[in-house]
């Protein structure tokens, strides 16, 4: 399966912050031959050390534990909750419309994978609208 398919595929959302927190101590306690795609950066081409996965990992448990608002998780999900090969992390501040069905969904944050990572944000990213030129100025 290549990594479009498995980004696309079927996934389990966490909804326990306790769950979280496991899945990713999880993370840690195993960090060799990963890859963390933040996809508000360049796609990586290797994996990670051990070390920087290890901070990595840290960092966006940190920004989870300080940014997200609610009792529940619902921004995390992976393929396998006790051995994941895929892990997607979207930031608690950037959800956009996540309730009901979206024609753009929000892209994930952060894509934690055994695979190596492809270009979702150009693949499955929102498409540029282009508008005629009365349009752009006037909105009806």
């Amino acid at each position: 399966m290549d990594y479009f398919q498995q980004f696309k595929g079927r996934f389990i959302g966490v909804m326990q912050l306790d769950d979280c927190d496991v899945l990713l101590q999880n993370l840690i306690d195993t960090p060799d031959d990963w890859f963390i795609y933040d996809t508000l950066t360049t796609m990586p081409s290797e994996t990670l050390s051990a070390d920087v996965f290890v901070k990595k990992i840290k960092n966006i448990k940190s920004i989870v534990d300080e940014e997200h608002d609610e009792r529940y998780c619902g921004i995390v999900y992976t393929d396998d909750l006790k051995n994941p090969s895929f892990v997607k992390i979207f930031h608690p501040k950037n959800l956009g419309k996540t309730c009901g069905s979206s024609e753009h969904p929000p892209m994930p944050q952060w894509l934690i994978s055994k695979e190596k990572p492809m270009d979702v944000v150009a693949e499955f990213g929102p498409k540029e609208e282009s508008e005629g030129f009365v349009s752009k100025f006037l909105k009806f």
